[in-house]
């Protein structure tokens, strides 16, 4: 692979050939000169760079925020996830975050704020928010409804405490300000097979409000609402293997509130 020094050589190789053929007779130095395409491929190498470059907690990290503008009973802060390959590499795209499928996730940092203490949690929703880049499918759920003929209403809501009951635990008991929920939750990368799932990859919007006789406790969306996230999806059978507290992991007995 050529470096920096062997494409500007390359380059200036190529301009004193053009100024011979231009100019003929002794041979022609430009190594000094200025040249819009020396720029243009230099533009384009740092271009590349920065698109190849994925740092972990960096560059593949998928940010949460708050919907409720800070008035919800239960407010969540500085959420922010981060993406991996099948290998656990940090997984990017373009320089930000690219979600795949097969793939790993982890939360990088979170903090949840409980206002008002939640009683009678089975009651407890996670209604979702999708919409995908996409003229053919364009919205899938909004505020918990399907909004496609394709896809059951049972795919855009969920019992909350099924399938986040670390999540259910925090809730039940007023906090004092915001509690660090990394303690609580798997520190290993979250493994994700390739779903049965067609026409799961591209650009989406994701949101989610946890809800309660259909009146918002909570809500989250990723970025400010115009972020697109990257999805690469392998069809397939998988399925997510998360255990939310491993065993010999902490226990939330509220002595942190």
């Amino acid at each position: 692979m050529f470096s920096n020094t062997g494409y500007i050589e390359v380059v200036e190789a190529m301009e004193q050939e053009e100024m011979r053929s231009k100019c003929p007779g002794p041979s022609t130095s430009v190594k000094y000169m200025s040249s819009p395409r020396k720029l243009l491929l230099l533009a384009a190498m740092v271009g590349v760079a920065m698109a190849a470059k994925c740092v972990d907690g960096v560059d593949n990290v998928i940010k949460f925020q708050d919907t409720t503008k800070g008035k919800g009973k239960i407010i969540f802060t500085d959420f922010e996830v981060t993406t991996y390959d099948e290998n656990k590499e940090p997984s990017c795209k373009k320089g930000k975050a690219e979600f795949r499928l097969p793939g790993h996730f982890k939360l990088h940092k979170g903090f949840i704020t409980v206002n008002e203490p939640v009683t009678d949690e089975s009651s407890l929703e996670l209604a979702l928010d999708v919409e995908k880049d996409s003229w053919m499918i364009g919205k899938v759920c909004e505020n918990g409804k399907s909004q496609n003929s394709f896809v059951p209403d049972q795919l855009c809501t969920f019992q909350l405490c099924q399938i986040a009951p670390t999540v259910c635990a925090v809730l039940r008991v007023k906090t004092s300000g915001p509690v660090d929920v990394l303690p609580f939750v798997q520190k290993e990368p979250i493994d994700i097979g390739a779903l049965p799932i067609p026409q799961l990859g591209g650009d989406w919007k994701i949101g989610a409000k946890i809800q309660q006789n259909k009146k918002t406790l909570a809500g989250v969306q990723i970025g400010n609402g115009k972020t697109w996230l990257t999805i690469y999806s392998e069809e397939g059978t998988g399925s997510v293997n998360y255990d939310p507290v491993p065993p010999g992991g902490p226990t939330f007995d509220h002595n942190e509130l």
